[in-house]
């Protein structure tokens, strides 16, 4: 996997409606837009803290999650993806789905977040 940076998506790291919080898709890079190398679970990983990141930075925590739809360029790495998810949500889980996806490489995994803020739904 390449280390070269990733140029940032053209879009806001989150848009919020009322109490809707939607996120633009997160990939696995570092604080510098390095792409993550190392396993599949470092690369998911890292997309997870990504996600907390810019959860934190909307005002919002990981409880406040509602759906997260995960786009895998490989569908061989869907158990690799439960281990990850499962230690990311140890409590009440959201909703979610799991798409084979052409990425932009070189990502394994994209993670898309839908977040409700200011109480429960």
């Amino acid at each position: 996997m390449s280390h070269d940076a990733f140029t940032p998506p053209p879009a806001p790291a989150f848009r919020r409606q009322g109490n809707l919080l939607l996120l633009s898709g997160q990939v696995g890079v570092d604080e510098n837009w390095r792409p993550v190398s190392g396993t599949f679970h470092d690369e998911a990983r890292a997309a997870f803290a990504n996600v907390r990141r810019v959860l934190a930075e909307a005002g919002a925590r990981p409880d406040d999650v509602l759906k997260v739809t995960a786009y895998l360029a490989d569908l061989e790495d869907y158990p690799r993806y439960n281990e990850v998810w499962t230690g990311e949500f140890p409590g009440t889980r959201p909703a979610r789905t799991t798409i084979g996806a052409q990425l932009v490489a070189p990502f394994r995994v994209e993670l898309d977040v839908v977040a409700w803020l200011d109480g429960t739904p």
